[in-house]
């Protein structure tokens, strides 16, 4: 089946969006407050939307170096979704370590101590 430049156009660009709203979800309904089998879905979900936007791209390419006015803002909208949500996975990871470190005994003495073993009950 041979395809349009305009139709590659338009299954690139749906591509496109159908990806951008996938990152904007898992950054909205934050993956830690979900089931993990979730987040997996959505991942792979976008694993899959990615391999299609790249098979599709090299497809246009190949015909035709040209991308259109709406190709091109839908992959502008979703370049700044991925901005955000690899904002929000940097926030995330820090806040993980954070609490990690103040698990294992980091961060400021309050000097109070609990049961006979002598371990500190508060750090900050």
């Amino acid at each position: 089946m041979t395809e349009s430049i305009t139709d590659l156009h338009l299954r690139e660009t749906a591509v496109a969006h159908r990806l951008r709203r996938l990152f904007a979800a898992e950054r909205a309904h934050g993956s830690d407050r979900q089931p993990a089998a979730t987040t997996w879905r959505i991942m792979e979900r976008r694993g899959a939307a990615i391999e299609e936007l790249q098979k599709l791209d090299d497809l246009r390419r190949a015909l035709s170096p040209s991308r259109s006015l709406e190709l091109d803002r839908a992959l502008r909208a979703l370049a700044q979704e991925v901005g955000r949500a690899s904002e929000e996975a940097k926030r995330r990871l820090q806040q993980i370590g954070e609490d990690l470190r103040v698990r294992h005994g980091a961060g400021a003495s309050t000097g109070i101590r609990g049961s006979s073993n002598g371990r500190l009950l508060g750090r900050s």
